[in-house]
């Protein structure tokens, strides 16, 4: 049962790194957290999409966030994720 719920788990996590914004997002994060509107200009692509792709990053732990008035810097919760990808 162990081996079913970590091999769901794991396909959960390789499904949400699967798209190439969200790639991109990582490698964006890989050496200095970030706001929704820096990743929306470095990536070229609007701010909705960014938020929809943080917030299935988040979802699975691999970024985190921090609150700065009313700014939101994201930033990997496991910053060796990018070196693997």
């Amino acid at each position: 049962m162990y081996r079913k719920v970590a091999a769901t788990e794991l396909a959960r996590f390789l499904k949400v790194i699967s798209h190439s914004e969200r790639i991109r997002i990582i490698e964006e994060l890989r050496s200095n957290e970030l706001d929704v509107t820096t990743l929306q200009q470095r990536l070229e692509i609007d701010q909705a999409s960014v938020s929809r792709h943080l917030g299935m990053l988040k979802t699975q732990r691999i970024v985190s966030e921090r609150k700065e008035g009313r700014r939101v810097f994201y930033h990997l919760a496991v910053p060796k994720l990018a070196k693997w990808l």
